[in-house]
């Protein structure tokens, strides 16, 4: 899905995208075919630097998006997550050229018990990053996940 943050992506607006294309994916969190674990969603723009610049930013068909490869959900404590079943914890960050998640904020929350370990798993992550033109480029990310008991 393409968007601007004006025009709405998956998440609710938090005021991290300006005049950007804001890409939404969702990432499957499913161990196993049986797993019913709900995919979270991602929201990206690039961010400005050389690779990006306005004549190549332009034409986004060269656009390859970031993936995870090494992904951990949170350790999160289930008689909080009972709570506030498919409510989401929105995550602001940023993934480098070389593929890792810095700059970590939470922008939302239902209980700040929730908000360290989602950040500690988020810290372990490894992606692919993404391309724009057969260049990595650094990309700003809200992850929208939504809150669920594990199998």
């Amino acid at each position: 899905m393409l968007s601007t943050e004006s025009t709405g992506g998956g998440l609710p607006s938090f005021g991290v995208f300006a005049r950007e294309q804001v890409y939404t994916v969702f990432l499957d969190m499913r161990r196993s075919p049986s797993d019913r674990a709900p995919s979270w969603t991602l929201e990206f723009a690039v961010l400005p630097g050389p690779a990006a610049a306005p004549s190549v930013a332009a034409s986004r068909q060269g656009l390859v998006l970031p993936f995870p490869v090494v992904k951990e959900p949170p350790a999160w404590p289930a008689d909080v997550v009972r709570g506030y079943l498919r409510k989401l914890v929105v995550v602001y960050g940023q993934i480098s050229t070389e593929g890792k998640l810095d700059r970590l904020s939470v922008k939302d929350s239902p209980d700040a018990r929730l908000n360290q370990p989602v950040l500690d798993a988020l810290q372990r992550w490894t992606f692919r990053p993404a391309q724009l033109n057969g260049a990595p480029v650094a990309v700003k990310v809200l992850l929208g996940i939504p809150l669920a008991l594990s199998e």
